[in-house]
């Protein structure tokens, strides 16, 4: 099963095309595996990584904060105190990113799904779930290093769209518009949220009592 996982993490990572094609008989348990065991690693990788930088953070608060003259070292030296909250918030954080990611991979399968349809595909959603799941290689492999998560998420929706052309039938134009469409959809909603919160706050701000003046 570890000759699969990491043969298969080789494929799509040097040869996503040829990877799609070995994969495209696999079962979706089998899919789920490898999903499961390459979020697992970025899992415990990010992990590592926040509570580091974390950790680095909180203490350079603290000892900022002991430089304030007369009343600084009290203050830093009850801050101090919650260094193992802010730890164990942090842990709390990646798990909950953690079961985000296992059970959400679904959710997303399925919205994808749904574009699948309306360009006609002839895969059913299993198809649709594996691929999401096999394109989410390089996202999780280099999903845990600052900035360069960039390139691996870049890399999963460049094989997202291999994906849904090799494995559910779709011609190249239909599989980049199944991929970006969610992305446009999504990013109007980000704007048209941000602006309903903004108007809102700024309705808040307009009822509020002005001093007077002179």
């Amino acid at each position: 099963m570890f000759e699969d996982f990491v043969k298969n993490v080789k494929g799509f990572l040097m040869s996503p095309v040829e990877a799609f094609k070995q994969v495209g008989t696999k079962s979706l348990g089998a899919a789920y595996q490898y999903y499961t065991m390459l979020l697992i690693i970025f899992a415990v990788l990010y992990g590592i990584v926040t509570l580091a930088v974390g950790a680095f953070m909180f203490n350079g608060y603290v000892q900022q904060l002991s430089m304030v003259p007369l009343i600084g070292k009290i203050l830093s030296a009850q801050l101090a105190k919650f260094g193992a909250f802010v730890m164990v918030s942090e842990l709390f954080y990646v798990y909950m990113v953690f079961l985000a990611l296992l059970f959400g991979v679904f959710l997303v399968g399925f919205l994808l799904h749904v574009f699948v349809i309306m360009m006609d595909g002839k895969k059913g959603v299993r198809e649709t779930i594996k691929t999401t799941m096999f394109a989410a290689t390089p996202g999780l492999l280099l999903g845990w290093i600052p900035f360069i998560c960039i390139i691996g998420w870049v890399w999963s929706f460049v094989l997202l769209i291999l994906g849904f052309r090799d494995n559910n039938g779709l011609s190249f134009e239909k599989a980049v518009f199944v991929a970006v469409i969610p992305v446009i959809l999504g990013l109007i909603m980000l704007v048209l949220g941000t602006a309903v919160v903004s108007t809102f706050l700024g309705a808040l701000v307009s009822l509020l009592p002005r001093p007077l003046s002179g």
